[in-house]
């Protein structure tokens, strides 16, 4: 009598739900994209035409911004990971966005692949665990810094526009309380024990957060008494980039957005990349961001085509480079990984 163990009866269980998964989040991708110019008035055609004006020295400047960008962010990374170098950080960047771009909720999988390379590197669980904090504690701050700034300025870009000052205005205080929540916890020796209780609560493991918590906060704070300088100036000079390579984007189609609708306009991008709806958020990110600089004024079809172009370096663009050089990574290190 052949029995199933429960692990191979779950595996086999879940298999078809990843199955499910991926063809309806692959569904939902391509019916925002495809719908993406009747959303807000517009149509494929007409973005095609604006988009087919673009030359060739235009595509080259936009890749050297994005490229740029990407170098910046490696300082965060190479700083969060003391030992690793900055052309390593750009591998795990490139590698781990590829398969968080192409699998639903990659995410998960591009950190897993980023661990097995760190591994390959020398570093063990607990220095990767540490990385992992940081990277994601930044990422996160520096987009809500960003929708920070960009709520400031709604007086401003409401000028010539219909925004509801006061509500829109009231989005700032939830942004504000996750900023201050972090910093509690950060600044105060007993918020982790705190937090770890409460959580605990909620999900049954108070003794294991309760020594995890204090354990992770003194593992950041280390991290960032060590590299804070890199990781602030690289994370502002990625930021910055990627602002100006949204309004490259506008530019070289002839559209001129102003400074606070363009802020606001990446704000709400990044917002929406932290929703894992479907693969690095495309087509959420897309709609999202192009109805928004829609309201504030923006022409429909000029904001959809800079914003397909941005997401076309930004997102697009990862996929196969990403791939490429998780390839070589691969080729070079071929014995080792396929022991990993």
């Amino acid at each position: 009598m052949n029995e199933h163990s429960p692990t191979v009866d779950r595996i086999a269980m879940s298999t078809p739900r990843r199955t499910i998964t991926s063809v309806l989040t692959g569904a939902l991708t391509i019916a925002l994209v495809v719908l993406l110019p009747r959303a807000v008035g517009t149509s494929w055609s007409t973005v095609g035409t604006l988009l087919g004006h673009l030359s060739l020295p235009a595509i080259v400047l936009l890749a050297a911004v994005w490229i740029a960008g990407l170098w910046s962010h490696s300082f965060v990374l190479a700083a969060s990971l003391p030992g690793l170098t900055k052309r390593r950080g750009l591998t795990l960047s490139l590698t781990g966005s590829a398969v968080a771009n192409v699998l639903p909720l990659g995410g998960a999988a591009g950190t897993g692949l980023n661990f097995a390379m760190t591994r390959r590197w020398g570093f063990g669980p607990a220095a990767f665990g540490g990385f992992l904090a940081v990277t994601t504690l930044i990422n996160v701050l520096a987009k809500l810094g960003v929708v920070a700034v960009a709520l400031a300025l709604v007086p401003i870009a409401n000028t010539a526009t219909a925004l509801p000052i006061g509500r829109t205005s009231l989005l700032l205080i939830p942004v504000l309380v996750a900023l201050a929540a972090v910093a509690w916890f950060l600044a105060s020796e007993t918020a982790p024990v705190t937090a770890g209780r409460a959580l605990g609560r909620l999900t049954r493991g108070r003794t294991r957060l309760e020594r995890s918590l204090p354990a992770l906060r003194t593992s950041v704070l280390g991290v960032f008494r060590r590299g804070w300088r890199p990781m602030t100036a690289g994370m502002l000079a990625y930021l910055l980039l990627q602002l100006a390579l949204l309004w490259l984007c506008f530019q070289l189609l002839g559209t001129s957005l102003s400074l606070p609708v363009l802020i606001t306009g990446l704000a709400v991008e990044r917002l929406l990349t932290l929703i894992p709806i479907t693969p690095g958020g495309a087509g959420v990110v897309e709609v999202g961001t192009v109805a928004a600089l829609v309201a504030m004024g923006g022409d429909p079809a000029a904001v959809t085509a800079g914003m397909v172009l941005f997401r076309g370096f930004t997102y697009l663009l990862e996929i196969p480079v990403g791939g490429v050089t998780l390839a070589l990574w691969l080729l070079a290190n071929r014995k080792q990984a396929v022991a990993a």
